[in-house]
C-alpha cells in the first residue's frame, strides 16, 4: 500500500524556492483578526472588520457597523477587544442581544464562529482570521459590491440597498431620495479623446460624488456613464441643493487629455419620497429616469424632479439649464 506523508512548514520556515514576499504571505499567522458578517437581515452579506478596541452595532448611521433594521436599537450592542479577547455586551436594547441562543445580560466572551442574534431579524457571524485571510475576505467582498473602475458600489448593490432603504423609510416615515445622473455627450468624449480619457472622466466624477455625500448615502455606478445616489433623511429642497452641488462640481472638473484637457457636464434626475408613501423600488427608478431624460431634453447640464408615484404623463419640474462648459 502506498502512503503519502504531507509535511506542513512551521510558522518560522519558508517555502523552498519562494521569494520572501510569497513566503510571508502563506505563512500561517495567529487568528486574532475579527470579522463580522451579516448572515440574515437587512444588508445580508455585509462585513465589518474589528480594527479598533470596540465596535458599536445598531441602526443609527453613527454606529460603527450600521444596520438598517428597525428592530434594532440605535446603539444596540458593543463588541470590545482587549488583546486577543473579544466580548459582546447589550447596550440596553429593546429587543435584546443573543449569542448562540443565549441572551446577553452581562458582557460575554465571543468564541470563533459564534452567531450573534440582534433583535428578531438580524444574525451576525463572528469569525477570527489571520491577517492574510482577513485581507482576502475583504478583497473578495469588495469585488462583489464595487465597480472596478470607479470604486463606487455597483448596480446590484445599489438596488439591494434601495429596497432596504425604501422599506425603512416607509416604516418610519423618513424622507428618501434617489438621484440618477449621467455624463453629457460622453460618447463624444470617448470618440474625440479615447476611452482612457473617458475612464478618467468617470473616475473624476466618482471622486466628486464621494466627497459631496455622507457615509450613510449610497453612491453607485449604475451603468456606463450613469451614476445613482440614494440618500435618506433630507427633504426635497435639501436633495435639490445636493443635486445642484453635484452639477456645479462636475462642471468645474478639468481632466487631462494628452496635451490638452477635457471638461464635462452632467444631467440629473431626482425623485423624493416624503411621509412613507407606499410605492415600489421600480416606481422610484422609473420616476428618476423620467426626470433624467427631462433634463436632457431641456438642454443637458440641468436638474429635473419627478414625483415618485407619477404616471408617464405626470408633471416634471426642470430647473433652468446652466450655461454649457466649453470643451478643452
Amino acid at each position: 500500500m502506498l502512503r503519502w506523508a504531507v509535511r506542513v512548514p512551521s510558522d518560522d520556515e519558508t517555502i523552498p524556492g519562494a521569494d520572501d514576499e510569497l513566503s510571508s504571505s502563506v505563512a500561517r499567522g495567529k487568528r486574532s483578526e475579527a470579522l463580522l458578517t451579516v448572515l440574515r437581515g437587512e444588508g445580508e452579506g455585509a462585513i465589518h472588520a474589528i480594527t479598533g478596541s470596540e465596535v458599536v452595532i445598531g441602526r443609527s448611521a453613527e454606529a460603527h457597523f450600521p444596520i438598517a433594521d428597525d428592530m434594532l436599537s440605535r446603539h444596540h450592542a458593543r463588541i470590545t477587544r482587549i488583546g486577543n479577547v473579544f466580548a459582546i455586551e447589550d447596550l440596553g436594547s429593546t429587543n435584546g442581544t443573543f449569542v448562540d441562543g443565549q441572551r446577553v445580560a452581562v458582557p460575554v466572551p465571543l468564541e470563533d464562529g459564534a452567531r450573534i442574534h440582534l433583535g428578531t431579524r438580524t444574525v451576525i457571524h463572528f469569525r477570527l482570521h489571520d491577517r492574510v485571510e482577513l485581507d482576502v475576505a475583504r478583497n473578495t467582498h469588495a469585488l462583489t459590491l464595487r465597480d472596478p473602475l470607479t470604486g463606487l458600489f455597483n448596480r446590484r448593490h445599489l438596488e439591494e440597498r434601495l429596497h432596504g432603504e425604501l422599506a425603512f423609510s416607509q416604516r418610519h416615515g423618513d424622507p428618501l431620495s434617489l438621484i440618477l445622473l449621467d455624463v453629457d455627450h460622453f460618447k463624444q468624449i470617448n470618440d474625440r479623446h479615447g476611452h482612457p480619457v473617458g475612464d478618467a472622466v468617470l473616475r473624476a466624477l466618482s471622486v466628486s460624488l464621494a466627497e459631496l455625500t455622507r457615509k450613510e448615502d449610497v453612491v453607485a455606478r449604475y451603468g456606463g456613464e450613469e451614476f445613482a445616489l440614494v440618500t435618506r433623511g433630507i427633504d426635497r429642497d435639501q436633495t435639490l441643493h445636493l443635486a445642484q452641488r453635484i452639477r456645479a462640481s462636475a462642471a468645474g472638473q478639468v481632466v487631462s487629455a494628452g496635451p490638452g484637457s477635457v471638461r464635462f457636464t452632467v444631467s440629473l434626475g431626482v425623485t423624493c419620497l416624503e411621509g412613507g408613501d407606499r410605492i415600489s423600488v421600480d416606481h422610484m427608478l422609473r420616476a428618476a429616469d423620467r426626470a433624467l431624460y427631462a433634463s436632457k431634453d431641456a438642454g443637458r447640464n440641468s436638474i429635473s424632479i419627478a414625483p415618485p408615484r407619477g404616471t408617464p404623463t405626470a408633471p416634471i419640474t426642470t430647473l433652468p439649464p446652466m450655461a454649457p462648459v466649453p470643451s478643452g
